[in-house]
């Protein structure tokens, strides 16, 4: 039996990455975005689903105003800390 669970934190992470870097003035290469990613997803609880109601729960938990303003301010805290000490340009 194959055992398959996924973390939509992630994808809730990605769906809101570009709006929030972009809006906050912030480098949005590749490494810049993978480090924000990387960081927020360490701050919020995951949400891992193994079935299609569970990720319709999360789905629907993710549009509740808290938890995209959570979702929103743990990208602009990431975003902020990257910004600060980015990967590129170090040699």
């Amino acid at each position: 039996m194959a055992v398959e669970f996924r973390n939509l934190m992630e994808d809730i992470v990605l769906q809101n990455l570009d709006a929030v870097m972009e809006a906050g003035g912030c480098c949005t290469c590749d490494a810049c975005k993978s480090d924000v990613a990387a960081f927020t997803l360490n701050q919020l609880a995951p949400h891992y689903v193994a079935t299609r109601q569970g990720r319709l729960m999360v789905k629907l938990k993710s549009y509740e105003l808290q938890s995209r303003a959570d979702v929103v301010a743990a990208i602009s805290e990431s975003a902020i800390m990257v910004s600060q000490h980015p990967r590129h340009g170090r040699s």
